[in-house]
């Protein structure tokens, strides 16, 4: 009989740490669906993959911030998707970042800025704060620096018209040859130091507007 209880005792034991493990480990996408259950969040993530990889529920420390981020979209797919993923959602604020898709892919300037404006346009529009994160630069590729410089120009030029705020992670996470490896996890992507810094600059925006 002592036998079969240390038995279950243990067996008890070891189920509650896998489930403490397992809700560490994906904190936050259990958090992401509570977000979606409850609707409305204050705070909408919207961006292509690095976006998307961002776990804003725990980098934020907060329940309502919905990570709408799209792997692999330009910004002429945010700006189709933009009712569904954030108009009809009615956040308070939301933060914007896209880009490099469309310049490895070879998407004209003219197009990719119409398609950027046409977004932030219509978020401004939608009596939601819009804040953009200013494209990243990737890592050792001249080609595409030039590309996000002049995007990041327009956007830059964009957010001082219409008063928005942005945010410049490229001071902090590049130098003059793009993205620095201590903050990459590839040529493109960031790792959880690069995240915290976005965190952080995300966290001055929202104490600044009172959200």
């Amino acid at each position: 009989m002592r036998k079969w209880l240390i038995a279950s005792i243990a067996l008890n034991a070891f189920l509650i740490i896998s489930i403490c493990i397992f809700g560490y480990i994906y904190r936050d996408k259990i958090m992401q669906r509570f977000v979606a259950l409850k609707g409305n969040p204050t705070i909408i993530m919207y961006g292509n993959s690095i976006t998307a990889q961002g776990k804003w529920t725990s980098l934020l420390d907060r329940t309502d911030v919905m990570n709408n981020g799209l792997p692999g979209m330009s910004t002429y797919h945010f700006l189709q998707l933009l009712p569904s993923h954030v108009i009809d959602l009615h956040p308070k604020i939301c933060f914007v970042k896209g880009g490099i898709n469309d310049i490895t892919v070879g998407v004209s300037q003219q197009r990719m800025q119409g398609y950027y404006k046409a977004i932030l346009d219509q978020i401004l529009e939608n009596k939601i704060i819009p804040v953009v994160t200013l494209t990243i630069y990737e890592q050792n590729d001249p080609a595409s620096k030039k590309e996000v410089d002049t995007l990041n120009a327009f956007l830059i030029h964009y957010c001082r018209q219409h008063n928005v705020e942005y945010i410049d992670l490229n001071y902090f996470i590049s130098d003059s040859t793009g993205l620095k490896a201590e903050y990459a996890v590839d040529k493109t992507h960031l790792n959880e130091k690069a995240y915290e810094i976005w965190a952080g600059e995300i966290n001055k925006v929202l104490e600044k507007k009172g959200i």
